[in-house]
């Protein structure tokens, strides 16, 4: 895992603070990997809020996330929307 070194102003910009920045881990492999690690940690029997919180599921139940995007015949816009390219 890489970390970063970085400084932030603080105090209306009159301190600098450094802090250690690790890789975000909000998407693509990195979120499915943190993901599955804090699904594993969570009891079978843990209910998860869904819909607003209005429902709920079972973390056993919990339906995992997959990369469900097709690398081969994706279609992408390009020319301001007016035109198509099939991968």
């Amino acid at each position: 895992m890489l970390i970063m070194k970085t400084e932030i102003s603080t105090n209306k910009g009159t301190q600098v603070l450094e802090l250690e920045v690790g890789p975000a881990n909000w998407s693509g492999e990195l979120y499915r990997e943190h993901q599955a690690k804090k699904m594993a940690s969570l009891p079978a029997a843990k209910i998860i809020s869904t819909k607003r919180g209005t429902a709920g599921i079972k973390a056993s139940m919990y339906p995992k996330s997959e990369n469900k995007l097709p690398t081969k015949g994706l279609r992408i816009s390009s020319g301001r929307g007016t035109s198509i390219r099939t991968l």
